[in-house]
């Protein structure tokens, strides 16, 4: 099952599994040190995407939140666990669908190696390849 719940709406323990998951793919599998929790964590209108299984295991997450410029996606991961089963795309999806709350189009920035990935959603690649801690991304929208 998704949900989208602000920060303030988890338990200790499920805030726990969320930066744990984060932290774990991108800090240490992806080894990049980096300050992955951040004040948009916390911000009062940002919804975190999460995907639990039946014994409360996290696997998969996100967030969304709008911007002046409009609606954002980000910190999108699968647990290694749960990768090949479907639930990536339909977090995907879930979150693509909950940012039309918002106005504006609907943008993310992509590591480079996932733009296929992501154009499978409707996303188009803008712009050119860029560093952010260490790996190249690309800025990538979903026009409305």
């Amino acid at each position: 099952m998704i949900s989208f719940v602000a920060l303030t709406e988890l338990t200790a323990e499920q805030a726990y599994r969320l930066f744990r998951l984060r932290v774990d793919v991108f800090v240490v599998e992806q080894n990049c040190a980096y300050p992955e929790i951040d004040a948009v964590d916390a911000h009062p209108e940002t919804r975190h995407v999460l995907a639990w299984d039946d014994d409360g295991e996290l696997l998969a997450c996100g967030r969304v939140f709008p911007t002046p410029d409009g609606p954002r996606f980000g910190r999108y991961v699968v647990s290694p666990a749960a990768r090949g089963t479907g639930l990536g795309p339909g977090l995907v999806r879930a979150a693509i669908e909950y940012t039309t709350r918002w106005p504006g189009d609907l943008v993310i920035e992509a590591q480079s190696g996932l733009t296929n990935y992501y154009g499978q959603f409707g996303f188009v690649a803008e712009g050119p390849e860029y560093l952010d801690a260490g790996i190249a991304h690309r800025v990538m929208r979903i026009a409305r």
